[in-house]
């Protein structure tokens, strides 16, 4: 079996009738995992990828509980690979999946399930696409249509009402038309309006609380800037907005770069989605040499994060709390007939069998293992008997006079969900189930319970929402049949809903924690309001409340920087991080605002150990709101002036540009746009300052502050000068600007002045304290420009540097120095 690449010893989980244990013939299921904490490390690699191509474009989805992954074929091959897993950590080798000589350099294969066939989209050579259908996951995948275009990175979305998508890359970004089978798309175009401002592709689509999210990559799959970004639209089809936290996947030196194409599932726990991409490593003997990659996705109200990226060691993917694969001889004493005349029975080729047609009234199998009052549950349910009887599943069951239940019919093609209280009928209610869904095959239902909130879907589809009633609370999970022969597949629940598993998970440090999601949900007792940013901050912690624990996982041993989004009253608060139970902050002041505006508190120099932690956020004057911490590697600023006197420039590193030294002077060339920088990405509070030649009309030139994540924007025809995050003091032909920059581009103040001729000289001093960038320039003691960025994604830390657009530069008398 192939496996993960592992930070330490393989740890043997301890199947007591354990999740992710093969049940046997002694009828036993696979239940709780209790066991010690399992770990993989990104980036991956599988002993039988592609040779010297690896891992590129991985598209892994979910079938009867079982995980499948395809990757892009090398060039000069033909096939498309595939592996399978049941935990996202240990991967089995299947093999070649389809060996037509169509698949020669198939790009990016993405495989859906619908109404029992397996449809394979994927590019060869980036040159159009073709459709391949089979029978089962594994293949063989056959040919079922002619090239049908559409450049490259196809996806398929199906809406909750049955209607099929498909999105690929267009030269103004991401495109869609909507498709009338799987195997059709239709003639019209649709932009989405997800574009990156360059070559763009690898869309996927879902759709989370009614919002449609697409992510996508680009610019260039060689460039250490490669990232995904996240847009969220009211539509399927178009006016997709990019999320105010894009990139949502970034990283451009270190253990792993050019991070991209990914595809997104839902982890075994039922609850958390994972973000599946690439990492660059370099040219291979044909095209990128690339490998896999999983993270975390957590939701901050609507607004997608991931937790990464990651290249230290994480807890492996967490397992539901009970599942069954049917896949033994005996069905044995985890479950119970209590309900019913059917006749159920475990046969080797359809997994779990009943046989209720000629029975009368409803027959319910149920398991022994009961789930928490919030739940997610998984179910697969396939009606034998075509149109007579009904077919489905049993959730919160308590005892057999008391229990809900949701079962479908082909006769009238409508999904049904009752409550039953003492035998009586507490509520019902019932959607139409799409019409191009055969309920003679296999489908997937899904179970949502939070509070008395009841979310049903199927195959993905939201059909039915409904209020429970009070008593319907814990229970069994089960299936049922009236009147129906019937076979069904994988059934899990998982004691998590909507995201609640968030807290539970170790948050990779350096990053960003959201602060609602702490251990044992603390936070939610609080209650939540609006952060200001898209995203939920827990309201009214003080002395009294219960701290706020949260785990975490610090990817190394050493000094960090803590950030802290938060809001006081007019009496302002305090409050203190405690590491393990030892405080590691004194106590931090947040400032009184009449408005409880939000603000960025920061404490530097706080050291914590590799591994994993409990960080408590404790309250210890006044009343606050809390939004997130975030924590990132921290170094003092180390104080240095450059003349400019040698000529390989030591100490700077060039992203862009052709730079040299003559006379004293940095100089960059009209070739193209340049940018080069010093420092450490640790660096927090600074002032630097350089004597700056005032640029040709169109020109800019000027200081880089607080940048972290710097690319070559110039390189593969990218032409882009805006790969890095962080802040860009200039001068141009109409005075002083600052802009920031995060792989865009924005303005955030000017100031018209009287400037030098252009070729001359003028001096620039740019000052950035907390979350405060002063620009100064000539001997004016006075700054031109003091911005605040008080936002949700100021830059706190990062390196300085120097930057011209436009035509060439000279640059002299660079001093950086700490903060006074």
């Amino acid at each position: 079996m192939g496996r993960m690449k592992w930070a330490g010893p393989l740890l043997i989980l301890l199947c007591l009738g354990a999740a992710g244990c093969t049940g046997n013939d002694d009828g036993k299921p696979e239940a709780s995992v209790k066991s010690t904490v399992r770990t993989y490390t990104n980036p991956i690699s599988l002993p039988d990828e592609w040779g010297e191509y690896g891992l590129g474009d991985p598209f892994v989805f979910a079938y009867n509980g079982t995980y499948y992954l395809y990757v892009s074929t090398r060039d000069t091959d033909a096939g498309v690979k595939v592996w399978s897993s049941e935990d996202l950590v240990d991967w089995k080798y299947e093999g070649l999946c389809t060996e037509d000589p169509i698949t020669i350099a198939a790009y990016a294969p993405e495989v859906r399930y619908w109404n029992g066939k397996f449809y394979m989209y994927t590019s060869p050579a980036g040159q159009g696409h073709y459709v391949l259908v089979a029978d089962k996951p594994t293949g063989p995948f056959k040919v079922a249509t002619d090239n049908f275009g559409r450049t490259i990175d196809g996806t398929t979305f199906v809406d909750d009402d049955g209607q099929w998508y498909f999105y690929y890359a267009g030269p103004m970004g991401i495109q869609a038309a909507r498709m009338t089978d799987p195997l059709t798309i239709g003639p019209e175009e649709t932009q989405t309006g997800a574009y990156m401002g360059g070559w763009t592709e690898g869309p996927t689509v879902f759709k989370r609380h009614d919002n449609y999210y697409l992510t996508y990559t680009g610019n260039h799959v060689f460039s250490a800037g490669y990232r995904v970004d996240a847009a969220v639209s009211a539509s399927p089809l178009q006016d997709f907005q990019s999320q105010s936290n894009d990139p949502v996947l970034l990283r451009t030196e270190g253990a792993t770069v050019g991070l991209g194409h990914n595809s997104i599932v839902t982890g075994p726990d039922l609850d958390t989605q994972y973000m599946v991409y690439h990492n660059l490593e370099g040219h291979g003997v044909v095209g990128p040499l690339r490998h896999m990659n999983i993270d975390r996705i957590v939701w901050d109200g609507d607004l997608m994060q991931v937790a990464g990226p990651t290249s230290s060691k994480q807890a492996a993917p967490a397992m539901p709390a009970f599942a069954d694969r049917f896949d033994r001889q005996k069905l044995g004493k985890a479950w119970k007939s209590s309900v019913g005349d059917a006749k159920w029975a475990i046969d080797g080729r359809q997994g779990l069998t009943a046989k209720g047609a000629g029975t009368s009234g409803m027959s319910i199998l149920a398991s022994k293992e009961e789930t928490a009052g919030n739940y997610t549950a998984e179910y697969h349910v396939r009606l034998l008997s075509g149109k007579q009887g009904k077919a489905g599943i049993v959730f919160s069951y308590a005892d057999k006079k008391n229990y809900g239940i949701a079962t479908w019919s082909a006769a009238d093609g409508k999904l049904e969900a009752r409550y039953m209280i003492d035998g009586a009928e507490a509520m019902k209610v019932s959607a139409s189930v799409p019409g191009n869904l055969d309920l003679a095959q296999l489908q997937t239902l899904r179970v949502e319970k939070a509070g008395n909130k009841l979310v049903i879907y199927a195959e993905g589809m939201k059909l039915l929402a409904a209020e429970l009633p009070a008593d319907a609370g814990a229970g069994a999970i089960g299936y049922a049949v009236d009147n129906a022969d019937a076979s069904f597949g994988y059934a899990a629940f998982s004691d998590a809903v909507d995201g609640s598993a968030a807290g539970l998970a170790y948050a990779p440090l350096p990053g960003r924690v959201n602060a609602f999601q702490d251990e044992g949900g603390v936070a939610n007792a609080n209650g939540l309001t609006d952060d200001g940013a898209g995203g939920l901050a827990v309201t009214k912690l003080d002395a009294s409340s219960k701290p706020l624990t949260y785990l975490v996982n610090a990817a190394e041993s050493g000094v960090y920087s803590f950030d802290f989004r938060v809001a006081a009253g007019e009496q302002g608060a305090t409050f203190r991080l405690i590491e393990d139970g030892k405080p590691v902050t004194g106590d931090l002041a947040v400032k009184p605002s009449a408005g409880g505006t939000w603000q960025t508190v920061s404490a530097h120099d706080v050291k914590l150990a590799a591994g994993n932690h409990r960080l408590t956020l404790e309250t210890t004057r006044g009343t606050l709101d809390a939004a997130w911490f975030a924590a990132s590697p921290y170094a003092p600023v180390v104080a240095k002036k450059d003349d400019f006197s040698v000529k390989f420039i030591p100490g700077w590193t060039r992203y862009e540009g052709i730079w040299s030294v003559k006379d004293g002077q940095l100089r960059v060339t009209s070739d193209e746009d340049g940018k080069i920088l010093t420092g450490e990405d640790g660096y927090t509070d600074y002032a630097v300052e350089a004597d700056v030649t005032v640029p040709e009309e169109d020109g800019q030139a000027g200081i880089l502050v607080r940048v972290t994540e710097p690319a070559n924007g110039m390189e593969l025809n990218q032409n882009r000068n805006d790969f890095l995050r962080g802040y860009f003091a200039y001068v141009d032909g109409q005075g002083v600007h600052l802009t920031k920059h995060d792989y865009s581009t924005a303005l955030l103040a000017d100031a018209k002045t009287v400037l030098p001729k252009p070729g001359e000289k003028l001096h620039l001093k740019v000052s950035a304290i907390g979350n405060t960038i002063a620009v100064y320039a000539g001997t004016s003691a006075e700054p031109l420009i003091r911005y605040v960025d008080d936002s949700d994604s100021a830059f706190l830390h990062g390196r300085v540097g120097l930057k011209s657009v436009g035509g060439s530069a000279r640059f002299g008398a660079f001093q950086v120095a700490p903060a006074s």
